[in-house]
């Protein structure tokens, strides 16, 4: 009996883990708008890193580096200025390359840890992930055009702040404010919605 108990209490254990998605065939979409110098944004991705960490085998995440910036010509004006149009740049080229999607996030958590790592549009992240000449390689051959891409998926979208987070293609003013509230919380109770959690999970 005791042998069973433990043996249930690790299976809730990987289950709460996010190892009970491993099997999922269709996992959550989730879509995370964002600028690399929106200080909203950077509370947020801090916020989502952990969380992420635990249940990304329940999400196909896409991270999309664009924001409120506008086409201007064949370039962009961006919110925050031209240093916030290289970030955009560099991070689409970034989560361009053979980064798995957990890594992916884990390099954005790296760049979005100070902004003056924008500002001042270092590699420091490009380099400890050994995707540095890759990333330089996209920005001279293909950063206008991811660029031009993550505008086309944000227009998608009428959002109302940056960050916006949306979930299976749909944004929802009601969840995108509870997500921005607390998004371990929000996260959880749409994967139990969408039955990859049980009810009990968080």
């Amino acid at each position: 009996m005791k042998i069973l108990c433990i043996a249930l209490l690790f299976l809730r254990y990987l289950q709460c883990s996010g190892n009970r998605c491993a099997d999922t065939t269709k996992p959550l979409k989730m879509t995370v708008l964002y600028e690399t110098l929106c200080k909203d944004s950077q509370k947020f991705i801090t916020d989502f890193w952990p969380v992420f960490q635990k249940y990304h085998r329940c999400i196909d995440l896409t991270l999309v580096p664009h924001g409120n910036s506008q086409r201007v010509g064949n370039g962009f004006k961006c919110q925050h200025g031209r240093k916030e149009c290289w970030g955009n740049r560099m991070q689409n080229c970034a989560l361009h390359s053979n980064l798995s999607q957990l890594e992916q996030m884990q390099f954005v958590k790296c760049e979005m840890k100070s902004l003056k790592l924008v500002r001042n549009k270092s590699w420091k992240c490009a380099k400890d992930m050994h995707i540095k000449n890759g990333v330089q390689k996209c920005l001279r051959v293909n950063g206008n055009k991811y660029q031009t891409e993550a505008a086309e998926i944000t227009d998608q979208y009428g959002f109302s702040e940056i960050p916006a987070i949306i979930f299976n293609g749909e944004y929802d003013e009601s969840i995108q404010r509870s997500t921005r509230a607390n998004v371990h919380r929000t996260l959880c109770n749409v994967l139990k919605t969408t039955k990859h959690l049980l009810p009990g999970d968080c």
